[in-house]
């Protein structure tokens, strides 16, 4: 432990959160993502005709080149790119994925959130962690170009979504990409925890991008069931039948709790604990293991030295599908048990909320992880939870009664719990987060309040 100048306590495993920013469907920067999320807003639309034509491949997935999807959650403007001001040619911005665009531009409204001027960072052991794994615009290229040229593959590579940001503000510290899928995002965010606890970088830009431009995935997920043929999220109902998919992208910064109090950072929030793991081999490659979910949460609590009386909300991974879904329940309850023993506390039966922004926007992929981390950050500023989108009857396979945990199906105040061990007014949240390859990750997150 050690003092810091506010005369409060701050351990040396605390990371805190100093800046965001973000782009999800229907909202162009938090403010306007937190108002759709208070608002009830479904932002999930026909798939824009600047994209593709839907119709060509709309229909039967058991057909050939065909899927039942023709909805997702997009952004606006994904054509755009102020190319001069990122000092990119324009020859080299027309070959660049938009991955490497638009997180550029998070990457830097990440550092104004934060209050840091871009040349104050510029050499620094600052690192930069992006979950990603889109190809689309590679695709794209390929269908439409009939020659290949030099920028296609620093414009395409999905080392370069890291990369590109490292090199245009000049920070020395790692530069990675990750793609495990669905839980790409919090992955990278547990490996940058883990590099600036280790000393290896001061501070990291840590985020998720996603981008749809091509029908290919649509049409191989709609033959495996995933996407739901109605194109709604309707995560723990009664009627949930598969997810919609989402594209957009969030990043925040990190630095150690000590140094950030040192500083006289604005903190959003803290990471105290976070656990990644694998299923091994489960019913199918892409089958959800409970087991394998339970244990990556107990692990992430136990290494954040928090017990589960403390814990008032949970995001979870909440695809909307009707096996994942009581799955992904089973597993929280089952870890909720072993961490009450762990500890040595009992958990009062409904003081856990869950909700999902899958309802909200869709299922980001490789950027859902930090869509959940920006939502739960901006829930502890205005200490509110939204609610669950498109739910009306809970999933009879999901069984809460006498268990620590109830659905968010209305806004409500989010009020702190009293645990044994928990500091007034504290509020403690997770985020999951479960690749559909078997790559689990949580999250835990505290809010933060100044000494006064």
């Amino acid at each position: 432990m050690s003092t810091a100048s506010d005369g409060r306590q701050a351990d040396d495993t605390g990371i805190a959160v100093i800046g965001m920013d973000c782009r999800f469907p229907g909202a162009r920067d938090a403010e306007q993502y937190w108002g759709n999320l208070v608002g009830d807003v479904d932002s999930i639309r026909e798939i824009p005709p600047d994209r593709w034509d839907w119709r060509r491949y709309y229909g039967d997935p058991r057909e050939p080149n065909r899927t039942n999807s023709r909805w997702g959650g997009f952004i606006d403007d994904v054509d755009k790119f102020d190319s001069e001001f990122f000092h990119v040619s324009p020859a080299e911005a027309q070959l660049m994925d938009p991955q490497q665009r638009l997180m550029l531009e998070l990457c830097w409204g990440c550092l104004e959130d934060a209050g840091y001027l871009p040349e104050k960072v510029a050499g620094s052991a600052t690192g930069v962690f992006v979950g990603v794994g889109g190809l689309d615009y590679r695709e794209l290229l390929e269908a439409t170009l009939p020659t290949v040229e030099a920028h296609r593959s620093t414009g395409n590579y999905l080392s370069l979504v890291a990369n590109r940001v490292s090199y245009f503000l000049n920070l020395r510290g790692p530069s990675m990409p990750f793609d495990t899928a669905c839980s790409s995002s919090l992955f990278a965010i547990h490996c940058a925890a883990q590099s600036i606890r280790s000393g290896e970088c001061e501070m990291a830009l840590v985020g998720g991008i996603n981008i749809l431009l091509r029908p290919t995935t649509f049409i191989s997920f709609g033959k495996t069931g995933m996407l739901s043929p109605e194109g709604r999220c309707k995560t723990f109902d009664a009627a949930a039948d598969g997810y919609v998919r989402g594209e957009g992208g969030g990043v925040i910064l990190l630095k150690s709790l000590r140094k950030a109090i040192e500083d006289g950072d604005s903190i959003h929030g803290v990471i105290r604990g976070s656990a990644i793991n694998h299923g091994g081999k489960s019913q199918t490659l892409t089958s959800p293991n409970a087991y394998a979910q339970s244990q990556v949460i107990q692990d992430a609590y136990k290494r954040a030295g928090i017990a589960p009386d403390r814990v008032s909300y949970v995001e979870a991974h909440g695809t909307a599908t009707p096996k994942g879904d009581p799955l992904e329940v089973s597993g929280l309850r089952r870890a909720w048990r072993n961490l009450e023993k762990h500890f040595s506390v009992k958990v009062a039966p409904g003081t856990c909320g869950l909700g999902s922004v899958k309802t909200n926007i869709g299922h980001l992929e490789t950027a859902a992880g930090i869509a959940g981390v920006i939502k739960v950050l901006l829930a502890f500023r205005h200490r509110q939870l939204p609610a669950l989108v498109n739910f009306k009857r809970p999933n009879p396979a999901i069984d809460l009664d006498g268990s620590p945990f109830y659905l968010v199906n209305r806004l409500r105040d989010w009020q702190p719990l009293e645990g044994a061990q928990a500091d007034a007014g504290e509020l403690v949240a997770g985020v999951s987060a479960f690749g559909f390859g078997g790559t689990n990750a949580h999250v835990v997150l505290q809010s933060w309040q100044p000494a006064h």
